[in-house]
């Protein structure tokens, strides 16, 4: 892979998922999804069982749901369900979502060593700007990217290079932080080294296999270690 030249004056970026990588929301996800299910009077569903499906739509939790009941779900129903999920779930968005432990220290870190932060998430725009505002956090990104910011979301390069560009940075000094296949899909196809945090919702094989770098914790993700990717990413180019 050709890696493009940094532009002089472009900051380090990096880049954050946001569901299971940022914050974690299952909590809420589980207590709107329940919300829903009580709806249709169908048992409530566990945040063990929610966890994997947390970082990919109300409509992924809302099929498993489903499926654990063995519940037919047509395209009326699960439109109608989508919408109660996304209903409660604005309206209840921040009730139990908080920063992973060490999450906010790296953020710190990394605004110190002269980085610059953005958020690139599956969820909605305004969703994102909704939950960052509630937990004190929207204020340190440059930029924050749903999948309805772009033509595409990720996996797609799109949504990856949109926030690069709406962030000022370069993607030859920008890392994708993620939990999931999607980031680090999205990151591959961007041209962008990626670290996926091992904790997450769905760091699965693929995503392992995918992953320049997985870390087991917040105190791992640092400056340097950036950086060792970025010339480790320059000498293979």
């Amino acid at each position: 892979m050709t890696v493009s030249k940094a532009a002089p004056d472009a900051p380090p970026l990096a880049i954050f998922d946001l569901d299971g990588t940022l914050v974690d929301t299952a909590p809420d996800l589980t207590g709107s999804l329940n919300h829903c299910l009580a709806q249709r009077a169908m048992a409530p569903v566990t945040l063990d069982m929610v966890r994997p499906y947390a970082g990919h739509g109300s409509r992924a939790m809302l099929t498993a749901a489903y499926g654990w009941a063995a519940r037919d779900l047509g395209e009326d129903e699960l439109e109608e369900q989508v919408a109660c999920f996304l209903s409660f779930y604005e309206a209840n968005i921040a009730r139990h979502s908080l920063p992973f432990p060490g999450a906010v220290d790296a953020l710190d870190r990394l605004r110190d060593a002269g980085f610059v932060l953005a958020v690139c998430t599956n969820k909605s725009e305004r969703l994102a700007r909704l939950l960052l505002d509630s937990i004190g956090l929207s204020a340190r990104f440059a930029a924050i990217a749903g999948f309805d910011t772009f033509a595409a979301r990720k996996p797609d390069a799109i949504h990856v290079t949109g926030t690069i560009e709406q962030a000022g940075g370069s993607p030859a000094r920008s890392v994708m932080i993620g939990d999931t296949r999607t980031d680090t899909s999205a990151a591959l196809n961007a041209g962008i080294p990626s670290i996926l945090m091992g904790f997450g919702y769905d760091a699965n094989a693929q995503a392992r296999a995918e992953a320049t770098h997985i870390a087991d914790d917040y105190a791992a993700v640092t400056p340097e270690l950036v950086h060792k990717l970025w010339h480790a990413r320059a000498i293979a180019g």
